[in-house]
């Protein structure tokens, strides 16, 4: 093996490459200079590949650079053994040199062949740009359908609202139609529970059979006032209203009703504006809340009540009818009790619906409070989660001007009359023989009428009538602000005294009674029948009894 060595690299008897260029400088000088221009192509070649793969390091092919570069600088030291044999005569280390070259070119070979398929697979630029063109397409497709989604669902939970409300005012419109009738009834039943009462005194178990009916008929008149409520049909009597003052005197009234177990935390606002609504109604509501969360805290706890404004944007109204967008004055009740499962929150204002054990709840609170805030041209919202509680949002108008304060009246009217006569018209014959019986009874002359038509008979016979008692709901083309209006024309100065189950907006504005009428809401006693007769009859001495005194 040596002795081959010795004989391949002994260039004693070789005579250098030059000789066959005959040394021509011309032909010399030609071949360096190309020999090392290549050469030094070939040496920048895997400088160039090294700086690819290690800036690269994501490169499909870099492990392929390493091999490549090989081969590469083995070709390029080729060439300078060719400019060194011109002048010296190694042919057999060049040969060597050359024979590692073929090896080093095999194995790039082997190694590169299988790659082709690969590498042609790797995207073009304008393979490249037609898929951004495609992905880019696909994102605005994908925008559109996102878009179209969110459309969609806005649509479907409006229409999931417009349901809600359609199904409330539907369910609004019975209940306030089974109230108008049965209002009626309890007319009858409570006035002459108050005649049979005062005839029964000497017998003390009729006297408890009589409180037991009379009390029978107020939870009656109760449940129907909470239905009408529900329904937007009680007239409202709305006002200026201080509500930091008034939650102070309701929270007063709270205290015992919700026992101590429940810690009631009042958080008021300063500077708080005033609410345009109806106060006793406010009350009402906030007091039938307040239960609602006492019950849902039964081992006790914490009921904050806070008072504050509130912007309501045209988002947040969108959705709700007859909600406009503005400011509002604000009441929250949070309490820590059990909460309200998802499943039942689109129901808890439903009328009768409720999620208290049978016999533990009549489900016409939180109905009765929905109807007045709506009837108020307010907003109530409701966030509950169970085991974390119930947070209810009240959004009341406020109001553009504050009242004058009202001077009380000086002295009470006499509830007696004097032989004034009262025209009476009403179309349910048991409410209509009964309140005849009662005016009569109080010391009034009467004549009635079944409708507005017979009223105005009545009216145009030129019999004497000083006060018109009419039910606004009634039967035919003529209701009773209807015949108030001709009444007046006939006998102007006519006194009129208005009483219905609901007034179905014939005498009132939205629900709220317009100035200057005065209404008696069905059921109602003999005291508070009297009472109205002669703040009618008397409404110019009532009047001077309010002016204050000189």
């Amino acid at each position: 093996m040596w002795s081959f060595l010795e004989r391949l690299l002994d260039s004693s008897t070789f005579s250098p490459h030059g000789i066959c260029l005959l040394w021509e400088p011309e032909l010399i000088w030609l071949h360096v200079i190309s020999d090392a221009i290549i050469a030094a192509s070939y040496f920048s070649i895997p400088f160039a590949l090294a700086i690819l793969v290690s800036k690269r390091r994501d490169f499909q092919f870099g492990w392929m650079a390493w091999p490549f570069a090989a081969f590469i600088l083995a070709c390029g030291l080729t060439h300078v053994f060719s400019i060194y044999t011109l002048w010296v005569p190694i042919y057999g280390l060049e040969g060597l040199l050359k024979a590692l070259t073929a090896i080093a070119s095999i194995f790039t070979a082997v190694l590169l062949w299988p790659l082709i398929p690969r590498i042609l697979a790797i995207p073009t630029e304008a393979q490249l740009r037609e898929a951004h063109v495609a992905l880019a397409e696909e994102g605005r497709q994908r925008q559109h359908s996102e878009f179209l989604l969110e459309r969609f669902r806005e649509a479907e939970a409006n229409e999931s609202k417009i349901r809600q409300a359609q199904k409330m005012e539907a369910v609004g419109q019975l209940t306030g139609g089974i109230a108008h009738d049965f209002n009626n009834i309890l007319t009858v039943i409570t006035g002459t529970i108050d005649i049979l009462s005062d005839a029964v005194t000497h017998n003390r178990q009729l006297v408890e059979i009589t409180g037991l009916i009379r009390d029978a008929a107020d939870r009656g008149a109760s449940l129907t006032r909470h239905l009408l409520a529900f329904a937007r049909k009680q007239p409202l009597q709305p006002s200026d209203v201080d509500v930091n003052a008034l939650m102070v005197d309701t929270i007063e009234l709270l205290r015992p009703t919700i026992g101590d177990h429940v810690d009631i935390d009042f958080r008021p606002m300063p500077d708080l504006p005033r609410a345009l609504v109806d106060s006793n109604q406010l009350v009402t509501a906030i007091i039938n809340l307040a239960l609602n969360a006492r019950d849902a805290m039964p081992k006790g706890g914490r009921l904050r009540i806070e008072t504050r404004t509130a912007e309501l944007k045209p988002s947040d109204v969108h959705g709700h009818d007859g909600l406009a967008a503005g400011d509002y004055v604000a009441i929250a009740l949070i309490d820590n009790g059990q909460g309200i499962a998802e499943a039942d929150l689109a129901k808890v204002f439903e009328p009768f619906f409720t999620t208290k054990d049978v016999g533990k709840g009549t489900g016409v609170g939180l109905s009765m409070v929905y109807g007045f805030v709506k009837q108020s041209n307010g907003h109530i919202a409701l966030d509950s989660e169970v085991g974390r509680g119930t947070r209810v949002m009240l959004y009341l108008p406020r109001a553009a001007m504050v009242s004058p304060a009202v001077v009380p009246e000086r002295r009470q009217p006499d509830v007696r009359g004097a032989r004034e006569t009262v025209l009476v018209v009403e179309d349910d014959r048991l409410v209509r023989s009964y309140v005849l019986t009662q005016i009569e009874s109080l010391g009034y002359t009467t004549r009635s009428a079944n409708n507005g038509s017979e009223a105005l008979v009545v009216l145009d016979s030129g019999a004497p009538v000083d006060l018109l008692f009419t039910d606004v709901i009634m039967p035919g083309a003529m209701n009773g602000r209807d015949l108030a209006t001709e009444a007046q024309k006939r006998r102007p100065g006519l006194r009129v005294l208005f009483t219905s189950g609901y007034t179905e907006n014939a005498i009132d504005q939205d629900g709220k009674l317009e100035q200057g009428i005065l209404f008696l809401a069905k059921p109602y006693s003999r005291a508070q029948l009297a009472r109205m007769l002669r703040v009618a009859l008397r409404e110019e001495e009532a009047a001077r009894a309010r002016e204050p005194a000189e």
